[in-house]
């Protein structure tokens, strides 16, 4: 690693490199176990008799970086306070995982 390079690494799996003479950075997350959660989550949601007396079901499973893909891509910031009290948003939300990041559909 050049002096002009600096790794952090968080404690949530995002590591992320900064390049201190341009200011460029790169962040990067594990995303199997995320990808591998959703698939259990489909994997029980084809089992419909024990989602049977249950009014909602979980629709994705979202890693950090995935998040800030779209907060800067479409201006969702799915970590905001508010974000589940806005029916739109979260609808909006479900179709862009559902087109973009299929993988990560609780079903």
């Amino acid at each position: 690693m050049s002096k002009d390079l600096e790794r952090i690494d968080t404690t949530g799996g995002m590591s992320s490199t900064i390049d201190t003479s341009t200011g460029e950075f790169l962040i990067t997350q594990d995303h199997r176990p995320f990808v591998e959660a959703a698939k259990r989550d489909r994997d029980l949601a084809a089992n419909k008799s024990i989602h049977k007396d249950v009014p909602y079901k979980k629709a994705c499973t979202i890693p950090d970086i995935v998040a800030i893909e779209i907060y800067y891509k479409y201006g969702i910031d799915i970590h905001s306070p508010e974000f589940m009290q806005n029916p739109t948003d979260v609808q909006r939300l479900i179709r862009i995982v559902k087109s973009d990041y299929p993988y990560l559909m609780s079903y």
